[in-house]
């Protein structure tokens, strides 16, 4: 649980946006400040809660994860990462998104967003043998998935998002409540445009609307 949930879960839920951002490397997400704070609010208030480990063994689990990811010897890819990213989120994020949604009772910030990075970077435009092919800043990138996902996200590349029908529920997210998880995915899926560095830090600026003081200056020291 730790492990997936935390280390796995800060890397599925973070990878895709960050790529788009024009990030290439893991260390390179660490030393972005917006990016960065992302992660930290991911994990210490939207994951970590869900989870029924002691608080301080995942708190402690979180930092090492950190310290880990700012490795100066490792240049671990984004796209590497992204591998397979469809199921991985199911795995890996999916959990956190339903277990903070009956503890709070209302949708998580970072983790709702990372299903519309997750959207917006399997909008494709050619699906070939090697997989669907993307396009960030002009320049083509590979998604690689199960045949089945890229088949479906090719297919869909052209429609409106109004005019996408009501999804099912997800498993294990019983307890969701249905107009909330409806608004979420009607976020996602108008995030189909591809994103420069000044949208994607906009997004996270938002996310410090409505935080007490005491919870921006927790932000904004995370990065420092």
């Amino acid at each position: 649980q730790r492990k997936v949930r935390i280390l796995n879960g800060a890397h599925t839920s973070m990878v895709l946006g960050a790529y788009l951002a024009g990030r290439n490397i893991v260390r390179e997400c660490m030393q972005d400040p917006v990016i960065r704070a992302f992660m930290e609010q991911t994990l210490y208030e939207e994951i970590i809660p869900t989870l029924t480990l002691p608080e301080q063994e995942l708190t402690t689990f979180a930092k090492a994860v950190f310290d880990r990811f700012n490795n100066p010897y490792i240049d671990h890819e984004l796209l590497a990462i992204a591998l397979n990213s469809t199921s991985k989120w199911k795995a890996r994020v999916l959990p956190s998104f339903a277990g903070y949604v009956k503890r709070c009772g209302t949708l998580p910030e970072c983790i709702t967003a990372s299903l519309a990075f997750h959207i917006a970077f399997y909008r494709g435009n050619r699906l070939e043998e090697t997989g669907l092919t993307g396009s960030r800043d002009g320049e083509s990138y590979v998604i690689r998935d199960e045949r089945f996902i890229l088949e479906f996200f090719e297919a869909h590349k052209e429609d409106d998002p109004e005019a996408f029908s009501p999804p099912p529920m997800p498993e294990g997210s019983e307890d969701m409540n249905p107009n909330d998880f409806q608004k979420m995915m009607n976020a996602a899926k108008n995030s189909n445009q591809q994103m420069s560095q000044e949208e994607f830090n906009q997004i996270f600026d938002t996310l410090k609307q409505g935080k007490s003081p005491e919870e921006v200056a927790r932000m904004e020291q995370m990065v420092q």
